[in-house]
């Protein structure tokens, strides 16, 4: 444990699950508006105040993944967070001054929180909140901004394991012709995490091997008009969310006798298909298209059937 003293505020962080956290599950702020780009730039530069990257370094917390970003008069104030584990021993209740901004520690029930990807940060936590002026604007905020690549946010699973599901759900959707960036929300968890969703979006009190949540109503090989789907804030098209159980992934691939991978890959691409529109219901053409779709794209991965 390190503390950390900022002027009314005093802190027992845990450094070490802070870093963990952050070198897993964090991901750059992904805002594609020009305020968002300029901070991101500046942060992977690191013109920021020493003091503050003094403190991230030390947190083992890469400054462009902040958990918040918002610029807010149009004149360089931007407000920035980041969560620390750990938990607050004292505060004055009014955030310290300094010659580049302010800024002070807070509960975290204290601060709002955009993405889902921090409710499995770990507990206890609190907010490291910052104000502060920036030096220059990369550019103005884009109309219709457009990413090259596709946004991917992998919750519950570690680095590898992360670059895997992401190069997986890219090759699918490749496969499937969409040459324009989107965004697919992946939630990696057990039998009982994947139960708790099932039941809560389903009504179906049973866990399963993978969910899939379609944002688009599709039709298979009809892919959407990214000029009306595209999200304007962030520039990409929102296919859904899809949840894996990695317990079922273990027993499925002992199962059937294949690698985990292979498994792990299968339910990423056969989840992608139904967030494109494809489904099994039929078990008829309709399950034949899918299951031709899936095979062809696990060969293309160099994972087909064993």
């Amino acid at each position: 444990m390190m503390t950390i003293e900022i002027p009314g505020f005093r802190a027992e962080a845990g450094a070490e699950a802070t870093r963990e956290w952050y070198a897993h599950q964090g991901d750059e702020w992904y805002c594609m508006c020009g305020h968002c780009r300029n901070y991101v730039t500046l942060a992977k530069r690191r013109q920021l105040p020493e003091e503050l990257l003094s403190l991230l370094d030390r947190l083992g917390i890469p400054p462009e993944k902040a958990t918040y970003v918002c610029e807010l008069d149009g004149k360089l104030l931007y407000e920035l967070c980041w969560n620390v584990s750990g938990r607050l021993l004292e505060k004055s209740g009014e955030a310290a001054s300094t010659p580049w901004g302010s800024w002070c520690l807070e509960d975290r029930e204290d601060q709002y929180q955009p993405s889902g990807d921090y409710l499995e940060y770990p507990a206890p936590c609190f907010i490291l909140h910052v104000f502060i002026r920036l030096p220059w604007v990369l550019d103005e905020p884009m109309d219709t901004p457009r990413p090259r690549e596709h946004y991917i946010p992998v919750q519950g699973a570690r680095g590898e394991l992360r670059a895997f599901l992401r190069k997986v759900i890219t090759a699918a959707l490749t496969a499937e012709g969409v040459d324009f960036a989107c965004e697919v929300d992946v939630k990696v968890t057990d039998d009982e995490g994947i139960r708790e969703i099932n039941r809560e979006m389903r009504d179906v009190d049973a866990p399963t091997d993978v969910l899939s949540f379609p944002c688009l109503e599709l039709t298979p090989g009809e892919l959407p008009d990214p000029a009306e789907e595209m999200e304007p804030g962030t520039g990409y098209v929102p296919l859904g969310d899809m949840a894996i159980s990695w317990e079922r992934v273990q027993a499925q691939a002992a199962e059937y006798g294949h690698s985990e991978a292979r498994e792990l890959a299968y339910l990423a691409v056969h989840s992608v298909l139904h967030l494109l529109g494809y489904d099994h219901l039929d078990e008829g053409p309709q399950k034949a298209q899918m299951r031709a779709r899936e095979e062809s794209i696990m060969e293309s991965l160099g994972l087909p059937r064993e």
